[in-house]
């Protein structure tokens, strides 16, 4: 018994980047789930999933890092 395996794509939101590529990926992440790629930290914006090629595309925004700089005063 054979089972297609669905292309799942990732790309970043705004400029349409490829980040990766999976075939068959056992998990798809959900609206507003985050994930962890390229050692930083992704939240899940848009999925669609196109039947005709049997692919689904995951939009991710990357979430920005807030850094507090230590004053010198201390």
């Amino acid at each position: 018994m054979s089972q297609e395996v669905a292309k799942v794509v990732l790309w970043e939101e705004n400029q349409k980047d490829f980040l990766k590529k999976f075939h068959d990926l056992q998990f798809l992440p959900r609206m507003g789930e985050e994930v962890y790629l390229k050692k930083e930290k992704w939240k899940v914006t848009r999925i669609e999933h196109d039947v005709e090629v049997n692919e689904i595309n995951v939009y991710m925004e990357l979430i920005k890092k807030v850094r507090h700089e230590k004053s010198s005063n201390s």
